[in-house]
């Protein structure tokens, strides 16, 4: 069970990457949210919700002038009401939020974790179950 979890999950985190290559905004809500993702090889761009300057309004804005946004909010309750608020602020602006990768994430991590910044020790976990000896000393 532990395997196809990582399977999954890697995919998931492997389609992050790509659309950060393409250039498609991430929404996060913080600093720590944005290292974990660059811990994973996710390199952005990033649009952090929390702590900055701007208002919500604003940060949709911001996010609407790409044709299409990727939502990764936590998976708690503030996280999933923020996730709420953006995608149709965003959708009203005319652009194409996403969140897919965001459910599918919280729907296989949502017994163990429930913030982004968890993601990197949550997979080291999984790996742990899969394969508990190092490799290299066989």
């Amino acid at each position: 069970m532990s395997l196809i979890k990582l399977q999954q999950i890697t995919h998931e985190i492997n389609e992050l990457k790509y659309q950060g290559e393409l250039g498609v905004p991430i929404l996060i809500e913080g600093r720590k949210d944005e290292e974990a993702l660059r811990e994973l090889g996710v390199q952005g761009p990033f649009i952090k919700v929390s702590g900055s300057m701007m208002g919500l309004s604003e940060i949709a804005l911001q996010a609407a002038n790409a044709s299409r946004v990727i939502i990764l909010t936590d998976f708690d309750r503030k996280g999933s009401e923020l996730a709420k608020r953006l995608y149709a602020d965003i959708q009203s602006l005319g652009a194409n939020p996403d969140l897919r990768i965001r459910r599918r994430l919280m729907g296989m991590t949502r017994k163990y974790i429930k913030d982004i910044q968890s993601l990197p020790s949550y997979i080291e976990r999984l790996k742990l179950e899969v394969c508990p000896y190092p490799l290299d000393n066989i």
